[in-house]
């Protein structure tokens, strides 16, 4: 392998290769030579350090301040150590603590956060809506997410009533804190949201546009919930990256996003579909080594600053 790349990088000393390769991007390759060719991309790219060679760019940035909620859009966001700012620090549980996650309870995706400066504000699809201040936590309990058990500060109780009006039980909002008590595996010490196991998921429109090809039923970005969009040049190559920049902040990928059954839940009915589309062709198509289906990645920020709508992601390594 090592003789491929050493040819490559002679024939791409030229500016007539330097195109020649580029064009390279545009091929239309059948699936079963994806990870391949997204290798020697991935290669190339870093060989050739982007300058001006089909760069991707940001589509789209979402967060979801409250776990499990609609996607609230933005066009830039600050990237602290624990993600996205805003996203996912606050939480819907149960009454002893166990969050509630949009796998069971459709009711989730009736909810819209709206980020203020004080705290938020929750509107629910019928046009109720509740303001939530960060002065109204003042109670620190228990929670768990997926096993993992720590502190949390809960709401007022007019506004845990609200919410148990809307969900027809006893719920309560939760929200992280000023610090969070959660890390995440592998990374020592680096601070986790209320989000199930990593800071940040980024996928890409080039590999929906596959599983698109591949799914009986249609299916939307939304059905991923996404961190962070990007166009893409070719299906999965993201799977190959190790380290990224966007904006001002460099990524570490810390593992590929394995999927469950809530990619299922059809977002306008909210109904989970019969079949299990498009988990189901996720799992025939394209898996881990462990057979579990894959969806875009999750990433681990090294350092804080801003990311926009836009910029160029320059893949390091």
């Amino acid at each position: 392998m090592s003789g491929f790349f050493s040819h490559f990088n002679y024939l791409i000393e030229g500016d007539k290769w330097r195109k020649f390769i580029a064009s390279l991007f545009y091929l239309q390759i059948p699936f079963t030579f994806s990870v391949h060719l997204g290798m020697v991309r991935t290669y190339l790219r870093k060989r050739l350090n982007l300058q001006g060679f089909l760069p991707m760019k940001v589509t789209q940035l979402n967060l979801y301040p409250i776990k499990s909620t609609a996607a609230y859009r933005v066009e830039q966001a600050f990237v602290e150590a624990k993600g996205l700012n805003f996203d996912r620090e606050f939480m819907i549980t149960e009454t002893d603590g166990k969050f509630i996650t949009a796998r069971k309870d459709a009711e989730l995706y009736n909810l819209s956060v709206f980020p203020i400066a004080t705290g938020i504000v929750i509107c629910h699809t019928s046009g109720q809506k509740c303001v939530v201040l960060y002065q109204d936590f003042q109670h620190i309990q228990t929670s768990e997410v997926w096993g993992t058990h720590f502190d949390s500060l809960v709401a007022k109780t007019e506004v845990n009533q609200w919410l148990s009006e809307i969900f027809g039980r006893a719920v309560q909002l939760r929200w992280l804190g000023g610090k969070s008590q959660r890390e995440v595996a592998d990374f020592a010490q680096h601070p986790l949201s209320f989000a199930d196991s990593n800071p940040v998921s980024l996928m890409s429109e080039k590999s929906l546009e596959q599983v698109k090809q591949w799914s009986p039923i249609e299916i939307s970005m939304d059905r991923f919930r996404p961190n962070i969009v990007v166009d893409g040049n070719q299906a999965f190559e993201e799977e190959q990256w190790e380290q990224v920049q966007i904006g001002e902040v460099i990524f570490t990928k810390s593992a590929l996003c394995t999927r469950c059954v809530m990619i299922t839940r059809d977002l306008t009915t909210l109904e989970l579909d019969p079949n299990v589309e498009p988990f189901r062709t996720l799992k025939q198509m394209h898996t881990n080594e462990k057979g579990k289906p894959v969806f875009g990645i999750h990433l681990v920020p090294q350092n804080s600053g801003v990311i926009r709508l836009g910029d160029q992601v320059l893949i390091k390594s």
